[in-house]
């Protein structure tokens, strides 16, 4: 047999007892046996991996292998009993379906491929989508009317949490006859007091405030407007001359329009699955660890962070590294009248 075939969940869960209570005795308690069994099943786990876990001459503190082995066992041992809690509730009917939320932000491919995880991973539940502003759609994950919400960045609130699956760099668009689309990348100073918000304001106004803050901090300042969401509205003024946009670089443009980078910045659009970090659905929480491992393609797609630390504002003086690295959902129009 295998090492795959020894490795019991039952060893897991004796390790991690170990690692979490802080001694064997203190394990076996918690485990409510004695602590030679604790002792024997410890020995059975580094026997069959062929590796020390716990440096027994230095307090039992864990070995490097141990660390590695600790977080493996604690991941192995949660996702076992959400598949288990999901399991037994489809089997006695009381798993509710997913009721999942969306920003206008979001793109549909994207949703469209989310839609695709959750009927793949549980194929026989139900998923009720319902669309709304970025804030309507937090406010109701966090009073519970919403289990998830996959909306762009940043959104605050120290109960939640985001997982980034797409991350999309920030471009200016321009007509490919304009003087700027000599430049490889277009200089802040071209753009101050001529870009204009034309969205966020009504329905991401988080967004908004902190693009006009990134705005700053490179010498930009906005022109008022009238806000519209209307992308190819955007994109027909930008080719008749009216303006410039910033727009996500996938995005297909009209012919005569070019893109080119703002220098000295690296902006992008975050988009995110956001839920209560208290959340219990373990069939949730199974979609969440499944939907983040197909999207965690890229180094630059970080793990699960805290709501509240994603995208907002320091309250210390920034370095040039970190204002560089700031990323915002952003859609903006600047006019080139002045």
């Amino acid at each position: 047999m295998s090492i795959e075939d020894h490795l019991e969940f039952r060893l897991l869960k004796y390790f991690v007892a170990v690692v979490e209570a802080g001694t064997f005795t203190a394990a076996a308690a918690r485990l409510h046996v004695a602590q030679s069994a604790v002792s024997t099943q410890i020995r059975a786990l580094e026997d069959i991996l062929n590796v020390t876990l716990f440096d027994r001459e230095h307090g039992n503190s864990l070995t490097a292998e141990g660390r590695l082995m600790f977080h493996y066992a604690k991941s192995s041992l949660k996702t076992r009993t959400r598949f288990i809690q999901t399991l037994q509730a489809i089997h006695s009917g009381t798993l509710q379906p997913l009721r999942l939320g969306f920003s206008p932000f979001v793109q549909k491919a994207l949703l469209h491929s989310v839609s695709a995880v959750y009927k793949e991973v549980l194929p026989d539940c139900e998923m009720i989508p319902e669309s709304g502003d970025t804030d309507q759609v937090i406010e109701r994950i966090q009073s519970n009317k919403l289990d998830a919400a996959i909306v762009t960045l940043p959104v605050v609130g120290d109960d939640l949490e985001a997982h980034v699956l797409e991350r999309e760099p920030l471009v200016v668009c321009m007509r490919n006859t304009d003087p700027l689309a000599e430049y490889e990348v277009v200089p802040p100073s071209s753009l101050d007091n001529k870009i204009s918000i034309f969205t966020y304001q009504r329905h991401h106004p988080t967004a908004y405030n902190r693009l006009v803050e990134m705005f700053a901090e490179i010498g930009i300042t906005p022109r008022p407007c009238e806000p519209t969401l209307n992308i190819e509205h955007v994109q027909w003024m930008v080719r008749e001359g009216h303006c410039y946009s910033l727009i996500r670089a996938g995005r297909t443009l009209m012919n005569g329009l070019v893109t080119k980078p703002i220098a000295g910045v690296d902006w992008t659009i975050d988009t995110a699955l956001v839920l209560r970090t208290d959340n219990e659905n373990p069939a949730l929480s199974l979609f969440v660890e499944e939907l983040t491992n197909r999207f965690r393609q890229s180094p630059e797609i970080p793990e699960k962070k805290p709501v509240a630390s994603v995208r907002v504002r320091a309250t210390r003086p920034k370095t040039s590294h970190e204002k560089n690295d700031d990323q915002i959902d952003l859609f903006a129009v600047a006019d080139k009248r002045k």
